[in-house]
């Protein structure tokens, strides 16, 4: 169906696209704390960041199916998803302070799953070449 290469240059276009989603509501949140300005940034932003964590995890759960390795990064995208919805559902004044919290909680995972997606065993490295094959312990490509 789909590759694992392509289904993992796929995640790390998404990871870093979710990335630039956060980036853009903690500077439009900035704006609108200090005058009130850019909630509607805000809020395409936030549709921004759905639409790439769905699809971010949708991506790594295909290829945690596929290659039956990397299911934490798969689950840690489809709680970074949920949790999105959460995020928005406490964006009112009276539970801002919850808000930013799940902020700092969002871009923890997000951060993870970029260096995940990133890291050097996921090139293949590992995999192809017997010597540092020999490196990982069983698993550790999750």
């Amino acid at each position: 169906m789909f590759s694992s290469p392509a289904l993992l240059r796929a995640a790390r276009g998404l990871a870093l696209a979710n990335f630039v989603a956060l980036g853009l509501l903690f500077a439009s949140a900035g704006l609108y704390v200090q005058d009130f300005r850019g909630l509607d940034v805000h809020g395409v932003a936030a549709v921004g960041l759905h639409i790439t964590s769905g699809a971010l995890a949708l991506a790594l759960v295909l290829r945690a199916w596929g290659t039956k390795t990397g299911l934490i990064p798969a689950v840690t995208a489809v709680l970074l998803f949920v949790l999105t919805f959460l995020q928005a559902l406490v964006g009112s004044a009276m539970t801002l302070t919850l808000h930013f919290s799940g902020a700092l909680v969002l871009a923890a995972m997000a951060t993870w799953l970029i260096a995940w997606a990133f890291s050097r065993e996921r090139s293949g490295d590992a995999r192809r070449s017997p010597e540092l094959r020999n490196h990982y312990p069983e698993g550790a490509h999750s």
